[in-house]
This record gives C-alpha cells, structure tokens and sequence, in this order.
C-alpha cells in the first residue's frame, strides 16, 4: 500500500491505531507514481529509428564538446574559483574527487543526448518532459555509440562511493530532465533561495528572547548537532561539477555580481540578491549545479552523484576510496596518520603537508595564508571546530585501537591491525550513531521502529542528503560558550567567554588547536543547550546585511541545491508524512507549523504549493525527538535502510573481536579519546539529575 511505511511510523509518533495488517509490512516505501505514458505518445516514440537514436548521441556528444571550447575560454580570461575566496568555501564543501568527475561527465553526455529527444521528438507532438523522461530511461543507448561503451565500463569496474542519489518522489523540473523552475520573470517562479533566507532570519537576541519565555526548553546538547553533521559527512556527500580539466567553476564576478552571459559555464545556477532597499547592493554568491551520476546506461533525465558511501562505515574519516584511505594511512603498527603534541594520546590530525594533498584541498587559505590546515578523508574536516574535534576523536580512538591490538597480537601485521582496528572503531560508530543519537533525533519508539525492519538496501535518497539531515544547521548558535568548570573556582560569578565564534572558522582555522583546546570544546559542547529546530539558521552561517557577503549563506545554498537536485515541494512529502493528503490550503499546515512562522511563510511564498522542502521541514514542530513530523519520516525511512546495509556488509571475519568491545558506548568514545574529567551518561543530554556525569576514571 502506497505510504504505509510512514503511516505506521508516523503512527509511532502520534500514537494512532493502525490497521497489524499494514504495521506489520516489511518493506518501508514511500509512493513514487510515475507520470503516465500515453498510448499514442509511446507509439510515436517506439517508431523512431536505430540510426535515429544513434543520431541523438551524436548530438549530445558534440554539445559537451562546444562546452569545453567555452570552457577553455573561461580558463584564459581566469575565470575560476580563486583560492582563499568565499567561492572557494563553498567548493571545499562539495570538492569533487577524479572518480566523481569522470562519472559526472559520462552522465552529463547522456543527459544532453536526451535533451536532443525531448527537444526534437517530444516537445513537437505535445509529450510533456515527464512522460518524455519516464519513456527514454527504458531505452538503451544505442549500441555502437562509443558513449554506450563509455557507460558500460564505467559501470563494470570497481566504483568506490559516487552513485546517484535515490529518490522518494519523482523529480521536480521544469522541463522534466533538469532545468530549474526560474526565480522570476516567468508564469511559473519561486522566490529566489538568499531572499528567502533573508526573511526567515531572525537576529540572536530575538531567538534567544524566545527561549527563555519558552515553556519547552531542550534537553539536549550541541553534542547531537555536532554528530548530525557527522554523519552527513559519513552519508552524504554530493559534489560540483567541474570543468573537463578538472579547475572548478566560478559563477560570480571578483566583486562579486553577476557575470556577464558569454562568462557564465552552463553549470552556473548563481544565488543572486537584487537590492530592495536604497542602500543594498546586489551580490552573487557562486553556486555550481551538483554532478551528474550514472545509474544506467539508458537515456533520461538527471539523477545527481553521491560520492560518499551508503554505509556507516567512518569514510568521512578513512576515505571514500582505496587511494583516499591510503593517503591517511601511515603504514605502520596499523596507524593513521597523526599530528604528535606531547603524549602519545595527545594527537591532532594529520597537517595537509603530511597527506601529499595541496592546502587548497582542505582549507580557504588563501596564497599568503599560514595556519593550521587539517586532514582527513573528507574535504569537510576543517568546516567547523565541531568538525576537527570529531574526527580527531575518531582517528585518536582507531591509533588507540591499533595500539591495544598490537600488544595483544604480536605477530600482526600493519594490513591485519589496520583493518581490525578500523573494524572496531567502525563498529563503535554505528553503535553509537544507531543506538543513541538516533533515539535522541527521532524518539525512542520511532527509532526503534526504523531499526527493527529487514529489507534490500537502498542507496542515500536525495531528500535525507540534501534536506532532511540538514536540520542541524537549525540548532547550531552562533558561538560556543566556555563552559569548563573549574572546581577551585566559583564558576556562576564569572563571566560567560566564547571559545570561538563560527563564522571566523569555516574553512579557515584559526583556534591554535591543542589538546587542550580540543577538551574544552568537547566539555562545552556536552554543557551548551542545542538551539531549538526552527524556521532559520544562526547569523554565523547567513549573510543578511547590506554589503558584500564576506561567507556565504548556507540556508540560501541548501534551499538551491534543493532546486538543483530537483526535490518535489514540501506539501508533497508533508502529505505523505503527516496523514493529511492532500493539502489543498495554508490552514493544513496549522498545528505542524508555528503561527508566527506559518504567517511568514505566507509573505514569502505567493502559494502554499511552492515551499521547498528545506524551508518546510525545519519550520515544523519537533514531535516526539528534536525535528518535525517530515524529516523525521525521511530519516527514518533513510536509517531503516541503512541499517539494513550493516546487515548485509557484516565483516564477520571480526566478529569475535567486535564481541570484546561491545561495552564500548559514547561516554567510554570521549572519556579513553580526551583528557575530559567527566562526560554525561547519555553525552547527547545535557547534564541532569537523569543524566548524571560519570568520572571518567570511572569509565576507562
């Protein structure tokens, strides 16, 4: 039955009384209707010729070869993304690695060479660019294309991470295949992604004005929106296209406007603000359409390329693939590689100097920038001190491993240390992730639900990688209180000091990071209150004043890769998973959605039907852990199907090694990774008389 997944989870939530029959289903799948294709449409296109189709190839191929003679005028007027610039930024959070763009390319052939079909034989007989898609993704390339060739060998060798992205509900383009709705001057438009991040912004002291008159303040720490992002990292990761050189594109001027159209790559989807004030200025801000993926060697419409893996398997840490791992690897007594600074456990990450990667890989520096620039299997490492400190937990933890092994098993070498390390170290991970974050993210009945369910594994769905899993973005402030305690003094008598602020450290470190330094963010962060989810990011991470942006605006970003990635509207997955369908008005929202912010939802988007999903899912109520009703479907239709993953990759091979480390919890992770004193019982609560501190001499 269509939606009996989320009816039986959202069931959970809201505790209603389902039919066994459908609760008891063992598949969770969201409908997925696909448009219709007419009798009489499906008769004109089976009467197209071989040499026809093979004529569409032809001229697809010759349109991505136009686009490189475009692109090497681009590369002689240095028109591409600068080091050290907010364009940059942005690239180091979508960095493509070779494997992704060599994909990318092959699926950009295909999809051109479909657009040759729609343009030519649909559009001219009135077969709208669903239908048309529907019917070309079950036709073959014709053999004989060098491009069916292409495909075919890409697909037969050994692809470590970069497949497409799956998807809920069918695609949401304007012709069907991947061009974005327009922001304005068209019958069909939205509000541009910076104006509407603009309107749903509110200053700090207003927000923090409403938590202290709120009844239900949170519970919970910048632990679990510290883990959100890393597991994003982990599951999700999708990347810019490039240029077929490799140099990334740059869709804004230096002075950042708009750049002139014989300048802009087609890749190019820029966020632009056009001044509504007398003294605002006009701004671009550099957004490159995200990779194509190859799913099959079949004509159709985009599907964009996750480079991350599936699986929680720490790949945000190791590496997506073989040579990415090999790069962090110091190959000896099964290590990772590592900064020292004292004793053996006081370790940083590897520098960028150490893993033979240029700085520009990792880190927003620009030629004359000298500073602390980590490493990891992640071009996302440096993009927050939450980001450093969490992976330098887990490398810590695999050395500490490898350590451990090696003294017990003598004869190992470094190849079965290393593995067996990062098998346990894996395995904590996922236990922690699965057991407890994810009960605190989406209730402990909800979580248990996703948990308990057994079918074939899915990859990343677009919405939980582009959406859903971004709600943490919402509970992130503005900066990171000092809150270590210090038992000789009267810590409630001193003033509040900030560790650092987050707009001065994405992407450019400049915390003189320490081992201590590193335990005072772990100890702050388990002992500051998450932001409530809500309608808006924190000033940090937006740019809303009237002057050039000096860091870009991440809601305004996620609202456009949204439309990029082609994400049908918010309505459409809220139908599914609130058990309203359909929504035929703004009043179906009442009761999800705040008043306050449901009236301003409503001056910012001309109808009901167009809120992008980003926007709607954030603006929810939290039910029953700390996000609404929608993204608590989607992640848990996401974590049912990654568990099931777990199941299927087992390694038993190290199973009896695993069994030794199962005590193995989130306070035991942080206590034997740090030189904190203390740590919560469950390290996603903040401390309580039901979360009491446990001494970690007590837990090591």
């Amino acid at each position: 039955m269509a939606g009996d997944k989320c009816i039986c989870l959202l069931a959970l939530i809201i505790g209603a009384s389902i039919l066994p029959s459908i609760c008891d289903a063992t598949s969770f799948n969201f409908p997925n209707p696909r448009t219709d294709i007419r009798n009489e449409a499906r008769s004109y296109l089976n009467g197209i010729t071989s040499a026809k189709w093979l004529e569409f190839v032809n001229s697809g191929l010759d349109s991505v070869n136009r686009q490189k003679r475009l692109e090497e005028n681009l590369l002689r007027s240095e028109i591409t993304v600068q080091n050290g610039t907010i364009s940059h930024i942005q690239l180091l959070d979508t960095l493509p690695n070779r494997a992704s763009k060599e994909d990318s390319e092959i699926a950009l052939k295909i999809l051109k060479s479909s657009l040759y079909v729609y343009n030519s034989q649909c559009l001219s007989h009135g077969i709208d660019g669903d239908e048309c898609r529907n019917y070309l993704e079950n036709i073959p390339l014709p053999v004989g294309s060098s491009l069916r060739e292409e495909c075919q060998n890409l697909l037969s060798g050994n692809r470590e991470g970069h497949h497409a992205f799956r998807r809920l509900l069918e695609p949401h383009y304007r012709n069907g295949f991947h061009e974005m709705f327009p922001e304005t001057g068209r019958s069909v438009s939205q509000p541009p992604a910076w104006s509407i991040s603009k309107a749903l912004y509110e200053p700090d002291t207003i927000q923090k004005a409403k938590d202290l008159i709120s009844e239900e303040k949170s519970h919970l720490n910048l632990g679990l929106a510290q883990w959100a992002q890393f597991v994003e990292h982990d599951l999700s990761k999708p990347v810019s296209q490039s240029m077929s050189t490799g140099a990334p594109i740059e869709c804004c001027s230096r002075d950042q406007n708009n750049l002139q159209p014989r300048h802009r790559h087609p890749a190019c989807a820029p966020i632009l603000y056009q001044p509504s004030g007398k003294y605002d200025v006009p701004s671009c801000l550099n957004y490159v359409r995200s990779a194509l993926a190859v799913a099959d060697c079949n004509f159709g419409g985009a599907e964009q390329l996750n480079q991350a893996t599936a699986s929680l398997d720490l790949s945000q840490l190791y590496g997506f693939t073989s040579a990415a791992e090999e790069k962090m690897r110091l190959f000896r007594g099964g290590l990772l590689k590592s900064t020292p600074i004292g004793q053996r456990h006081h370790v940083l990450l590897p520098m960028t100097r150490d893993t033979q990667d240029l700085g520009h890989s990792f880190c927003a520096w620009g030629a004359t920038g000298n500073a602390t620039c980590f490493a990891a299997g992640d071009s996302r490492v440096n993009s927050s001190p939450f980001s450093i400190l969490i992976y330098t937990i887990f490398m810590r933890n695999h050395n500490r491993l490898a350590r451990e092994l090696s003294d017990r098993k003598s004869g190992w070498s470094d190849e079965q240390l290393f593995q067996a390390a990062k098998a346990v170290n894996v395995d904590v991970y996922r236990r922690v992730v699965i057991d407890e974050w994810l009960p605190e993210v989406l209730g402990k009945k909800l979580a248990d639900e996703a948990r308990s369910r057994s079918d074939r594994a899915q990859e990343i769905s677009n919405e939980f990688g582009v959406a859903a899993i971004r709600f943490y973005f919402s509970m992130l402030p503005n900066e990171l209180h000092n809150l270590v305690k210090d038992n000789d003094l009267d810590d409630n008598n001193l003033p509040t000091t900030n560790l650092f602020e987050l707009k001065e450290e994405i992407y450019k470190p400049r915390l003189q990071y320490t081992t201590q330094k590193l335990n005072e963010i772990l100890e702050s962060l388990l002992n500051q209150r998450t932001m409530k989810m809500d309608a808006s990011y924190a000033g940090d991470v937006v740019w809303h004043k009237d002057t050039k942006p000096t860091h870009a605006d991440i809601l305004a970003f996620d609202i456009q890769r949204g439309r990029d990635h082609g994400l049908q509207p918010y309505h459409k997955y809220f139908e599914i998973c609130s058990l309203r369908r359909p929504v035929t008005s703004w009043k179906d929202f009442e009761g999800f959605i705040p008043n306050d912010v449901l009236e301003k939802l409503k001056t910012i988007y001309s109808s009901w039907t167009d809120i992008d999903l980003i926007v709607g899912g954030i603006s929810e109520r939290p039910v029953s852990g700390a996000i609404g009703r929608t993204f608590s479907c989607i992640l848990g239709e996401q974590f049912w199907n990654v568990h099931q993953q777990h199941r299927q990759q087992s390694d038993h091979k190290h199973d009896s090694l695993l069994n030794e480390y199962r005590h193995f919890n989130g306070s035991k992770l942080l206590c034997l990774n740090s030189d904190v004193r203390a740590v919560p019982q469950n390290i996603f609560q903040l401390p309580s008389a039901s979360n009491q501190l446990v001494a970690c001499d007590d837990v090591v």
